[in-house]
């Protein structure tokens, strides 16, 4: 099976569904995916869609939920704050970055300053600059700005959102192929 971007090495930074779902697609297609963790672990590592976590015996003690077992497959991991010299040493040999945190968290451009190739895929509700990049969001808020939500109800009702945190999946998605049309723009 072809594996076209095996010479790529992404670092993931993201903590939520987004950029964990975009690092999968690139690492599932050949890409070496590293996930970078925060000491206190990913919030994927104890979301469920219910808010229960399994009772004992169910699934493997530390290993995540299923989320993030799905998100991670194929994955290696790290623990480490973006500042630490080992991963600052594995940025060095980074092709992309992966970040879905607040715009403050992790500043691109200094990064970008010290690795000029380097490729930063930033997803964030209302990007990373700007008047509503502060802004408050939730998977609601997200669908009613993009006027998703204008086509779901009865008229004269209340409308209501399409379940399952869609606009995470599909910035993804998107935010995957964004990756791959900046690979190309690099290569030119």
């Amino acid at each position: 099976m072809a594996r076209p971007l095996e010479q790529l090495r992404v670092l993931d930074f993201s903590e939520g569904i987004a950029g964990a779902y975009a690092s999968k697609m690139l690492g599932d297609a050949g890409a070496d995916v590293i996930a970078i963790e925060r000491s206190a672990g990913s919030p994927l590592r104890s979301w469920t869609a219910s808010g229960k976590w399994p009772e004992a015996g169910e699934g493997e003690p530390g290993a995540g939920s299923p989320l993030f077992r799905f998100l991670g497959a194929g994955k290696r991991g790290a623990v480490g704050d973006p500042d630490a010299p080992e991963i600052a040493q594995l940025l060095a040999g980074a092709d992309v970055v992966v970040d879905d945190r607040a715009p403050d968290v992790l500043d691109p451009g200094a990064w970008r300053e010290k690795h000029p190739s380097l490729i930063w895929l930033s997803i964030t509700p209302f990007g990373r600059t700007g008047p509503w990049r502060d802004r408050p969001a939730t998977e609601f808020t997200i669908q009613a700005a993009s006027g998703s939500i204008a086509t779901r109800g009865l008229p004269g009702g209340e409308p209501f959102q399409a379940g399952g945190r869609i606009s995470e999946w599909f910035s993804g998605s998107v935010g995957a192929v964004a990756v791959l049309a900046a690979l190309a723009a690099r290569a030119r």
